[in-house]
């Protein structure tokens, strides 16, 4: 009990001197306040694992700041900041060091003013949940407004879907008197059949066809035609390719139509059959030619071994677009004196090859 007493006793006795020497009573010292800025925002622009992304960080004043007054926003140690660089609105001096962005201003910033700061290339942490950037403003050897923001790491999610693949090939007969670059169909097609009927010397006769194609390709399609010979009769005369070619050769630089030369004991010059389409956007294949020249149709011959293109678009195609889902194709034949006589027929093969 006399300890306690003594104590008391001291306690008092110093609070009687210190009132003796200055007067008052001295009080504990008050902290000064600090503000919170008046609205503040953290930004990732990817929130992914070990992901370099870019961080926009928003805060609005609550004090004003003065000339040579700072803003600094500090990173969680997670983040590797080691390349970061940094931006700040207002006209202000940016700088990384370590895991603070320090933005510095000549100038007054004023009360309730927004600042920005953006942060380039810094790596978010190698596993998820939430981490902290701390934001304060400083001037004058106090600071003035502080606020702890937070973002969260997690890992993206991975939306798929699938999209079938269309592709839509139709072959549709023409009737006689239809054209194709300016050429008369003579005679009525189906989509299986292209019947010449009896040809005339040194006459064109011509048959035409429909070609549709839908598609959604993305690198869009290509359409070829190949025969499996040439016209061939029963005895095993053929009425060759155009441009007066020798047997299973033909032509691919399309040109204008000229007549079978007709030359004696050379087969191949008695007569000729030639296609010729109007679709013009096969030059985009690159080095061929379209069929089709200011006005002028032109004419190319099938060989006996290589697909000819016929059609052709570099994306997907609604079946009805001229030059993008729609062509005409039209076959002509000219037959000289010395044309052997016989039935002739052959078969043609189209072929729709889309690219996914």
């Amino acid at each position: 009990m006399k300890t306690k007493r003594n104590k008391k006793i001291i306690a008092l006795g110093l609070l009687i001197a210190m009132f003796t020497l200055y007067g008052v009573l001295p009080l504990p010292e008050k902290a000064s306040a600090v503000n919170s800025f008046t609205s503040a925002s953290a930004t990732l622009s990817d929130s992914d694992f070990n992901e370099v992304a870019t961080t926009t960080i928003s805060v609005t004043t609550a004090s004003s700041i003065p000339a040579g007054g700072t803003v600094t926003a500090d990173f969680h140690t997670d983040f590797d900041m080691t390349s970061a660089d940094a931006t700040c609105s207002g006209g202000c001096v940016a700088g990384v060091a370590g895991q603070v962005v320090t933005c510095t201003y000549a100038g007054l910033v004023a009360t309730s003013t927004t600042i920005t700061i953006t942060v380039f290339d810094a790596v978010n942490p190698v596993d998820d949940g939430d981490r902290t950037i701390t934001v304060q403003s400083q001037g004058g050897g106090e600071i003035k407004d502080r606020i702890v923001l937070m973002v969260y790491i997690i890992h993206d999610v991975l939306m798929t879907a699938t999209v079938q693949p269309i592709l839509e090939f139709t072959i549709t007969g023409m009737a006689s008197g239809s054209n194709v670059n300016g050429i008369n169909c003579d005679e009525t097609t189906t989509s299986t059949t292209t019947p010449f009927g009896t040809l005339d010397l040194n006459a064109t006769s011509t048959v035409c066809q429909q070609l549709n194609v839908t598609t959604n390709a993305y690198e869009g399609y290509t359409v070829t035609v190949e025969q499996d010979q040439e016209l061939t009769s029963d005895s095993g005369s053929n009425i060759n390719s155009f441009n007066n070619s020798p047997n299973g050769t033909g032509s691919t630089t399309a040109q204008t139509w000229t007549s079978p030369t007709n030359t004696l004991d050379a087969y191949h010059t008695y007569g000729h059959m030639g296609l010729t389409s109007d679709d013009q956007d096969l030059n985009s294949l690159g080095g061929y030619n379209d069929f089709y020249n200011s006005g002028t149709p032109l004419y190319a011959g099938l060989s006996g071994t290589s697909p000819m293109p016929i059609m052709h678009h570099n994306g997907p195609s609604d079946g009805s677009t001229q030059n993008i889902g729609l062509a005409h194709v039209a076959y002509s034949v000219e037959i000289a004196s010395l044309q052997e006589a016989g039935d002739y027929e052959n078969t043609l093969t189209y072929i729709a090859t889309p690219t996914f």
